[in-house]
């Protein structure tokens, strides 16, 4: 009988944390990208329907910390991701490279146009370096949501 309300209990909790995480949800979704600054729209939209090989250096301040490194498309960061995730677990990145695979068929599906076609909501970086309190962190692959950026700048800081 304990068990059954140590169940009960943790059935309630998930339930609350699924309305929380619906609620929370709805009101990411409801914010509008006119948040997002135009201009820094207009430069990373090319780079995010170009290659791999396109990228452009950028510093950014998201809560009060400065980020800058070279900014890559979506599919140039993922790859980076996977690689750096297949070197501790191989079935871990090949379960993700699996998912990401059905969700660009989904969304093929969905659109008639594959994940290029949709607005992004991040900024990709590979290897930025983190700059708070004076002390610069360098980062693995790493993404900024874009409604979070307070203010950038082209190129990167000069770390002399």
């Amino acid at each position: 009988m304990a068990n059954d309300s140590a169940e009960e209990a943790m059935s309630r909790m998930g339930a609350e944390q699924d309305a929380k995480y619906s609620a929370n949800r709805q009101q990411f979704e409801a914010q509008s990208w006119y948040e997002i600054d135009q201009r820094l729209t207009l430069l990373l939209t090319p780079l995010f329907r170009m290659g791999d090989d396109a990228t452009i250096e950028l510093t950014v301040v998201v809560d009060g910390t400065v980020i800058y490194g070279s900014v890559v498309s979506e599919h140039a960061w993922t790859q980076r991701q996977n690689d750096q995730i297949r070197v501790g677990s191989p079935a871990v990145a090949d379960a993700l490279a699996s998912v990401e695979s059905k969700r660009e068929e989904e969304a093929l599906e969905e659109t008639g146009a594959g994940s290029l076609h949709r607005q992004d909501r991040y900024i990709h970086f590979l290897a930025p370096v983190l700059l708070s309190g004076g002390v610069h962190v360098r980062l693995p692959a790493t993404r900024v949501d874009l409604r979070k950026v307070a203010a950038w700048s082209i190129g990167r800081i000069s770390l002399d």
